[in-house]
């Protein structure tokens, strides 16, 4: 009797590694919208917007009716002037699928009184304005977002703030608020020519 083949067979069975199951990666997060919201509605008639919106887990975002690329970030303002009754759709998309979020503007009412110009002189600033209202907590983080014309050549601040300021569009900082503050945004183009405007952070006692 010949044993010696079949205990060949027995051993390399034995001694054979079982196959491990393919790796799957794991699901990618769907996009979210974490906020999305104007700082002025009823919008003054041929005046501008801001609006904000944060993202996660994006890789494209896109904002309609808007005419220019927007980014994905976890905080941003833009501007945008409506001239009737709109509805903007913020749509989020990413490896996980796609979201939207919608917010109705309407036009009409008088403009806020928010920003109020403190100096005469040319026009270099067209917006300026603190996010989320003008009545805050102590010690609450507070955005600032303002946007210069540009043959603006420096912007700054008083008080002043920790963050370099840009001349541009939809420019803004943050700052932390404990009393009640005046912010002046002082604004100065080539020729030395400067405008100014103010916004007004009431600390809630």
């Amino acid at each position: 009797m010949r044993l010696f083949p079949l205990v060949l067979v027995l051993l390399s069975a034995a001694c054979s590694t079982p196959e491990k199951p393919a790796s799957t990666a794991p699901p990618s997060k769907p996009p979210k919208i974490t906020h999305f919201y104007t700082t002025t509605n009823p919008v003054p008639k041929g005046e501008s917007a801001t609006v904000c919106y944060g993202t996660e887990d994006a890789t494209e975002v896109a904002l309609a009716p808007y005419n220019d690329t927007l980014k994905p970030s976890m905080n941003r303002c833009i501007a945008v002037t409506p001239s009737g009754p709109t509805t903007y759709t913020l749509t989020a998309k990413g490896p996980g699928g796609e979201t939207s979020s919608a917010l109705e503007l309407t036009v009409g009412g008088a403009p806020t009184p928010k920003s109020t110009p403190v100096a005469a002189g040319p026009t270099l600033i067209t917006s300026f304005q603190s996010i989320g209202g003008g009545r805050v907590t102590p010690g609450k983080p507070v955005q600032f977002c303002y946007s210069t014309r540009p043959e603006t050549v420096s912007v700054f601040s008083t008080p002043d703030t920790s963050a370099a300021l840009k001349p541009g569009q939809n420019q803004c900082f943050v700052a932390d608020i404990t009393k009640t503050t005046t912010y002046i945004l002082t604004a100065r183009d080539a020729a030395g020519a400067t405008d100014r405007m103010q916004v007004t952070v009431t600390v809630a006692q």
